[in-house]
């Protein structure tokens, strides 16, 4: 492109006094992909590309933000259960989901449970850290059961171990098989909700996947 001003905000490009330069073919097809009107052209002004790719990362991550309180409130609905062929259960298998949790136990917790194995009594410390840890693999395997368009899990499994050559790091690890439910019958009263939960786990990994353009030398085409 050859010009001496911005096609979209007509400020003079490079020359005396002034370091503007349109942006890149790459950039400005994706502006377009949002802005309109469509522009020929955008520049490296603070206030003409920058400042629109700026705005429409602002509403994409205040989308994400919504998406992910209203997933994390209805996550729960989705049904996780060890056995390998729930009774009644009628269902298409997808694929395998896995999730693992790792958190530091912190020598207060390594303390308790030593007390532990001497006085037989539990160490609340080390039970809050393993629930805590199950809870979090369960919200994963969830989301990842309904991004692949399963609705349950079934044949989970749960292990645990310590990591690190101190044993200071405890692992929580869970996997399952996603499936899809017929939900005809079996959690009929769930099936509307979840499937509003697909949707916008749908929605979220579709604008997880916008790649927002860096500003720097290689992204700026020299008139």
């Amino acid at each position: 492109m050859s010009t001496k001003h911005c096609p979209n905000c007509q400020k003079k490009l490079d020359g005396f006094m002034t370091s503007r330069y349109i942006l890149s073919d790459k950039t400005n097809a994706f502006i377009n992909t949002f802005n309109s009107p469509n522009s020929e052209g955008y520049c490296n002004a603070t206030e003409c590309g920058p400042s629109l790719i700026d705005d429409y990362k602002q509403q994409v991550n205040a989308k994400k933000d919504a998406l992910n309180t209203d997933i994390l409130t209805k996550l729960d609905l989705i049904p996780i259960v060890t056995s390998h062929s729930p009774l009644n259960w009628e269902y298409e298998v997808i694929d395998i989901v896995s999730a693992q949790s790792v958190s530091g136990t912190g020598l207060f917790s390594e303390m308790s449970a030593s007390w532990a194995d001497f006085t037989g009594s539990q160490s609340n410390a080390m039970i809050n850290k393993l629930s805590s840890g199950e809870d979090i693999c369960k919200q994963k395997l969830r989301y990842k059961c309904l991004s692949l368009g399963g609705n349950a899990i079934i044949a989970t499994d749960i292990d645990y171990s310590e990591v690190g050559g101190v044993k200071s790091m405890l692992m929580v690890c869970m996997a399952g098989t996603a499936v899809n439910l017929n939900m005809d019958t079996l959690f009929a009263s769930k099936r509307d909700d979840i499937a509003d939960l697909k949707e916008k786990v749908s929605k979220l990994t579709e604008l997880q996947s916008i790649s927002f353009p860096e500003f720097n030398d290689l992204n700026v085409e020299r008139q």
